[in-house]
């Protein structure tokens, strides 16, 4: 792991990453549940729109923080760069060609959501600045883990999305890792980040993928408490986002 030089500036910087990485799951947890509804109710724009706005910021947040170095940058470094664009690009297309919508985004969600994740492209793309010294055990894991992650995210995108083709109403999942959990597309977001984090070693991206495991889980959590409201059917031993286990 790549640490900081540790002065106050990065101190107060990196204690507020990780206040914000501790927080997440218990914010959105309460937070989805006392104010998702109003949040959303304040100004709508179409989800299709929303939502690849929400993932194309991303990208000019990576290069804006890679500008002045890319034309001198290292495989290393091009891989890091490349990765994390292909992940937004993938979510991007995916919101225009893939998914399936049946109301409006809220604008304040959207453009939180949005600044979260630029915030994590720019912050990623600014600590390559100082890659790791050469690839080894760890880089390979973390081009497996990011391949793994994409894949089985955009999977089961797919099959939520088809389960959608004929009507916008709401199904019980099925098919992939949906017979255990409810939200295996998280799972796999979460993989991916893991090989983010992998790739680039910095404690601010480790940090980073905690904050996404926070805020992901809290989500998966609530779907299910969604499904089991709407689906008094589903199986009792249906997980939210870890097989078997939560």
């Amino acid at each position: 792991m790549i640490f900081p030089n540790w002065t106050t500036n990065s101190i107060v910087l990196y204690a507020i990453l990780l206040i914000a990485a501790l927080s997440a799951g218990p914010v959105i947890y309460f937070g989805q549940a006392l104010g998702e509804n109003k949040l959303r109710s304040r100004g709508q724009i179409p989800a299709r729109a929303g939502m690849a706005f929400l993932y194309s910021v991303p990208i000019l947040a990576l290069y804006l923080s890679a500008r002045d170095y890319v034309p001198n940058a290292n495989p290393i470094q091009w891989t890091v760069l490349a990765v994390v664009a292909l992940h937004f690009v993938k979510r991007v297309s995916e919101s225009l060609f893939v998914h399936r919508y049946s109301k409006p985004s809220g604008l304040l969600p959207t453009l939180l959501v949005a600044s979260l994740y630029s915030t994590a492209a720019y912050v990623i793309g600014w600590m390559n600045r100082d890659p790791i010294p050469g690839m080894d055990i760890g880089f390979a894991f973390g081009i497996v883990s990011f391949l793994v992650g994409i894949a089985g995210n955009f999977y089961h995108h797919k099959l939520l999305a088809d389960l959608r083709k004929n009507s916008l109403d709401y199904f019980i999942p099925k098919g992939g890792w949906f017979g255990y959990i409810v939200c295996p597309h998280y799972l796999f977001e979460i993989i991916t980040w893991l090989g983010f984090a992998m790739l680039s070693r910095h404690l601010a991206v480790w940090l980073i993928l905690l904050f996404v495991i926070g805020y992901l889980t809290a989500r998966a959590l609530r779907t299910l408490e969604w499904y089991r409201r709407e689906f008094p059917t589903l199986p009792k031993d249906r997980k939210a986002i870890l097989p078997f286990i939560l």
